[in-house]
């Protein structure tokens, strides 16, 4: 593999399509301070490791293995993106996330749960108690995950003009807008630069309490 292709992929697929959603990892970390990131079904998406130092990937995709192969590449690529001092660590472990993991428990700030289902219900043991969980609810993670009573829902994240915002309500009103959450059907729009992606998901801020 020619060191440079490691990069094609990420370029392609979220650099140039606007699709890295950089801001609204700064925002959860200067807002929930996480330090230590679990990302299940993560493809190939290594843009949290330019906010959180430490970030451990998991996908069962060949895609995402070959990707994860060269690691000094990608390293390098976070070196000139990070915003914090320390060396970048990352971990990625190519196995389905349903299923036991080589992790210890209740070891993490901060899991992403996003565009693939079940990852709440899966990986949650993965999150220290007070820990969080930030979920665009596909395919209901969120509200399946509030099924039980070690999480709460207590905010959610979206993007208004430039910026990303938390919003913190009631949980009634919280929970209202979760019910009445749907994925986004459209994502993309023809720009000058050809097309882009427009984020119009809700994120939804969850904490484990036990």
């Amino acid at each position: 593999m020619r060191k440079d292709n490691i990069k094609d992929p990420y370029r392609r697929f979220y650099a140039n399509l606007g699709f890295e959603r950089a801001d609204l990892f700064g925002l959860i970390k200067n807002k929930y301070n996480c330090n230590t990131v679990l990302y299940p079904g993560c493809s190939i998406h290594i843009t949290p490791s330019f906010y959180f130092q430490h970030v451990v990937y998991v996908d069962i995709s060949e895609e995402a293995r070959n990707f994860f192969q060269d690691t000094q590449n990608i390293i390098n690529r976070i070196n000139s993106n990070k915003k914090y001092k320390q060396s970048a660590y990352i971990k990625f472990i190519h196995d389905d996330y349903t299923k036991q993991l080589t992790l210890r428990e209740n070891n993490y700030d901060l899991l992403i749960a996003i565009y693939a289902g079940g990852i709440t219900k899966s990986c949650k043991k993965y999150i220290k108690p007070g820990g969080i969980i930030v979920t665009n609810n596909h395919h209901n993670d969120a509200q399946e995950a509030l099924r039980n009573s070690d999480v709460r829902l207590e905010a959610l994240i979206r993007r208004k003009g430039r910026k990303y915002q938390v919003e913190e309500s009631t949980r009634e009103k919280l929970l209202k807008t979760l019910q009445n959450h749907s994925i986004p059907l459209k994502n993309m729009r023809n720009s000058n630069n050809g097309m882009e992606y427009v984020d119009n998901e809700y994120y939804f801020v969850l904490r484990k309490t036990c």
